[in-house]
């Protein structure tokens, strides 16, 4: 049984991050996903969660757990949840988990409207 870890902000959830989701669901037989309380936020983290299970309440390999902070922050690990591997479009998370000795995968970040995190927050700032 391989367990995968895809941890993040998902500040806001969006299109990019379902469609990720989606692509490594037949790859793994558990997916945690772990949703960082770290600030700043739009959305509340709860509610970050609730907005993923009512999302993937039909796809069973999906877990959904919150995680205090940023993990490039984190000096241990004990405090995650077990795992095989873990997956980010994040460079910086690669890094961390590399030097804690986590096998890691990058995956690829979606791309078009309504994919980008980055778009969604200009869009709120400026709407």
């Amino acid at each position: 049984m391989t367990i995968a870890f895809f941890p993040g902000k998902f500040q806001p959830p969006h299109l990019g991050h379902i469609q990720t989701l989606m692509k490594i669901y037949p790859d793994y037989d558990e997916i945690i996903i772990g949703i960082s309380e770290d600030d700043p936020q739009i959305i509340p983290p709860l509610k970050v969660k609730e907005i993923f299970e009512s999302v993937l309440m039909y796809l069973p390999k999906f877990r959904i757990v919150l995680i205090k902070g940023t993990l490039t922050k984190w000096k241990t690990i004990d405090d995650l949840p077990e795992f095989d591997i873990l997956l980010t479009g994040n460079e910086k998370v690669v890094k961390w988990a590399k030097e804690k000795g986590l096998k890691t995968a990058l995956v690829p970040r979606s791309k078009g409207i309504g994919y980008s995190g980055t778009e969604i927050r200009k869009l709120c700032q400026n709407g």
